[in-house]
């Protein structure tokens, strides 16, 4: 019997899925494929759209919905149109009022002068109040739209909202949103591999959360599990006739616990993580120091590791909240809507990379200490070996030359691409072979055996063998390949 492990990139925006088949047992060669997802015109996609839908008859649809069948909620909002008059709009109100309330046949010029006079008073007024009218406004639209998007029926963003912190206006909770969507996706994965699997699912994190997130994402998708094998039994037909008043009061948020974990063969990890796991499984990384980002919908992921003899050693890693979201947020559109390229605002775009420099900055003063502290080796060395080093970018950021900057000293710019698979075994590689960029997270998810090996190197044993300070006064130099 085959041996399956499913890689599930639960996305922001879209979800992506990896599978790892190792036959023999588990003792072969290992084949991978991408699922394939149907949209609702019959195609074949690779990308399931992070998307719930409560439908009209209170039946809930999951990724390619039909926006049409969305049961009513708040009727859009529209802002309130605030115009500066202007001489000419002034001119034709004057005659448009003349005529109605004198009915004379001609002007009198005297009586038109009362009326423009009168009416340019007005508009001065208008004017001097047109800043403040404007806000108003804007507040009253902001307030309404808060209300249209708390009421709205069609649900983006629950992921980020339960697993990176997203301020989240829906009254709807976002755990159980969660909670449907992945259990919708287990239902696609348990009817193609009925005789079980291991799965695998990454969360947004840092070293410091990563425990607590780990925690949350088994609980979330322990408990779409339960709900497909023990509540539906494994009937997608009758999960999705269920009225969502029913699905609520079948759905329970499991505890988390290790049998559980155990049972369901549930692992998470660092999103940070499996990316880089997915980029260096087959040495394609030079040695040294190297940053890897993963610029997705919701956050932006980033590992700072060593490759050493061909091996990934990870010292930190980053969850940043933001991606694509935000900019398009701060740009002013929905980045659902598309056209990211062209809306993104450029002040925008440079305080997103902003925060990308000021996070390098800081590692490279953390490594600076650690110069101080264990060796006798001059920043000045460190400076010099940082030059010119990899950063690496994947995620569907990485396919705006905007966002893929260097980052400080970490100035050779890579994208991952098909160089990545060139010696694994992929079904249909030539159609997945220009996705590897946004691919990247579920085959390293697909990779990535257990969670337990989430282990970070100590960042304070990273010059370890590179001199110490009871050689002070003698020449010492960086390893060259730690640098």
């Amino acid at each position: 019997m085959d041996d399956i492990r499913i890689g599930l990139d639960f996305g922001t925006h879209q979800t992506k899925i990896c599978i790892q088949r190792v036959p023999d047992e588990g003792h072969g060669v290992p084949e991978y494929e991408f699922f394939k997802f149907v949209d609702l015109n019959g195609i074949e996609q690779y990308f399931l759209p992070s998307v719930v839908q409560i439908n009209k008859d209170d039946t809930l649809s999951f990724g390619y919905v039909d926006s049409k069948d969305e049961k009513p909620g708040l009727p859009l909002p529209k802002m309130e149109e605030i115009k500066r008059p202007n001489a000419n709009d002034i001119t034709d109100k004057a005659k448009t009022l003349y005529a109605k309330y004198t009915g004379a046949d001609s002007i009198n010029q005297e009586e038109m002068n009362a009326l423009l006079h009168m009416l340019n008073k007005k508009a001065e007024l208008d004017n001097a109040s047109f800043d403040e009218r404007f806000a108003a406004a804007q507040a009253k639209f902001n307030e309404e739209m808060t209300e249209y998007n708390r009421k709205r029926n069609l649900f983006r963003y629950f992921k980020q909202a339960s697993l990176a912190e997203y301020p989240w206006e829906s009254d709807f909770d976002s755990n159980l949103l969660c909670v449907w969507y992945l259990a919708y996706v287990v239902f696609l994965l348990e009817e193609r591999f009925p005789d079980g699997f291991a799965l695998n699912m990454g969360v947004p994190t840092d070293d410091k959360t990563f425990n607590q997130k780990r925690e949350l994402g088994t609980r979330l998708l322990a408990s779409a599990i339960h709900l497909v094998e023990d509540v539906y039994c494994n009937d997608l037909w009758k999960f999705i006739n269920e009225k969502i008043g029913d699905l609520k009061k079948k759905t329970e948020l499991i505890d988390f616990s290790a049998d559980i974990k155990d049972e369901y063969r549930i692992n998470i990890f660092p999103e940070a993580y499996v990316s880089l796991i997915g980029l260096t499984s087959r040495g394609k990384l030079s040695e040294g120091m190297s940053l890897n980002a993963d610029i997705g919908g919701g956050t932006t992921d980033i590992s700072f590791f060593i490759v050493n003899k061909g091996v990934p050693k990870i010292y930190r890693y980053w969850s940043i909240p933001r991606g694509l979201n935000y900019i398009a947020e701060h740009s002013g559109f929905n980045y659902a809507e598309g056209g990211f390229a062209l809306k993104a605002h450029n002040d925008v775009v440079k305080k997103y990379n902003k925060k990308k420099e000021e996070l390098a900055y800081g590692l490279v003063m953390d490594l600076i200490d650690q110069l101080r502290t264990y060796t006798n080796i001059p920043k000045s060395n460190l400076h010099d070996a940082l030059r010119n080093r990899i950063v690496v970018y994947n995620g569907g950021g990485s396919t705006y030359p905007a966002l893929t900057t260097e980052i400080y000293h970490f100035s050779d710019v890579k994208i991952a691409n098909s160089d990545l698979w060139t010696e694994e075994v992929i079904r249909e590689k030539s159609k997945v072979i220009k996705l590897a960029n946004l691919l990247t997270t579920a085959f390293g998810l697909s990779v990535a055996d257990s969670d337990e090996e989430v282990v970070l190197c100590d960042f304070n044993t990273l010059f370890a063998g590179s001199g110490n300070k009871s050689g002070y006064g003698e020449k010492q130099e960086i390893d060259k390949d730690v640098c």
